[in-house]
């Protein structure tokens, strides 16, 4: 059986969305609904139906579901062991999640004044399906990331809580602002991005909403966020505003034809946490995580620096 077309079964599954599912998967659709087809004829049922608003399981295929993830987290473990052993002790793979740069380079410099002898492989995990995913297979062996955490993995308690960041024109009043509020943004059309990127940020934005008594003018992006260029352009074409994080406040970066400020709002803020697996054996993980520790307490509630207007 083509481990491939399992994936692809519990991603479609998991998020009833074949556009969705080709996303987590950073493949496109086309083969996407091969490996779901040809599933099927291997296995010689019907795993969901279509409709126009994306997919539904068949009583089959979530018969099905559970066999396949227990499937697929035996292939995993079996991949995570096979680099275990082929790379050996001297090195530690890192995920790192948008905007998260200047944390994981401090823990670094200490590492590897800490361990000269342990070299440090970062990736990019901008989404939490990439750090699970990543987690699993064992292409990672620790990330630094927002929720959701699977539970799969053992989340620390928070390092860092960051305040969540408005993006908007520099051309805008609010650009003169130091911080903005829910109700300050009423006004402007709220640029939204699709959930399964980031499904509790986003939930959360509506609740600030919710709570303040606004309905906000929200206006879908697909494929366009506070996280990428595309993003960028629309908030500095005055098309709308973005609340996101991770944007660069001050220099080196600052970017350009935008302006970041934080949300004013007590409940806007977000937990950054460090991820593992669950059981983690691995003696260099757990130098990785002591040294964490040490420069971020577990029991101290640090907030990310805000910086200066950009």
């Amino acid at each position: 059986m083509d481990l491939r077309r399992v994936k692809a079964f519990i991603a479609v599954a998991e998020t009833l969305s074949i556009t969705k599912a080709a996303e987590r998967l950073h493949i496109s659709q086309p083969p996407l609904s091969r490996h779901i087809h040809q599933l099927e004829e291997e296995l010689g049922v019907t795993l969901f139906v279509r409709h126009r608003h994306g997919v539904t399981l068949t009583d089959a295929g979530r018969r099905l579901l559970e066999k396949a993830r227990s499937l697929d987290a035996a292939a995993s473990e079996f991949a995570l062991t096979a680099r275990q052993v082929a790379r050996g002790n001297d090195e530690i793979r890192v995920g790192i999640g948008w905007g998260l740069w200047d944390v994981v380079n401090r823990i670094r410099v200490e590492f590897v004044r800490r361990n000269p002898e342990i070299s440090i492989a970062a990736t990019d995990a901008f989404c939490w399906y990439d750090s699970d995913e990543q987690l699993r297979n064992g292409t990672l062996d620790v990330a630094f990331a927002r929720p959701p955490f699977g539970p799969d993995f053992e989340a620390s308690a928070p390092i860092l809580i960051e305040r969540i960041q408005a993006i908007v024109s520099d051309t805008s009043p609010l650009a003169a602002r130091d911080s903005v509020s829910i109700r300050e943004l009423a006004n402007e059309p709220l640029l939204l991005w699709d959930r399964h990127i980031a499904p509790v940020l986003y939930d959360q934005i509506l609740d600030l909403y919710a709570r303040a008594g606004i309905d906000p003018k929200a206006i879908p992006t697909p494929g366009a966020g506070p996280f990428n260029h595309a993003g960028m352009m629309l908030v500095a074409s005055g098309k709308g505003v973005y609340l996101g994080y991770g944007v660069p406040l001050t220099e080196p970066q600052p970017p350009s034809g935008v302006a970041v400020r934080p949300v004013s709002d007590r409940d806007a803020t977000t937990e950054i946490r460090v991820v593992h697996r669950k059981a983690e054996d691995s003696a260099v993980v757990r130098r990785f995580l002591e040294c964490v520790w040490s420069l971020y307490p577990q029991e101290q509630f640090l907030p990310v620096a805000v910086g200066a207007r950009s």
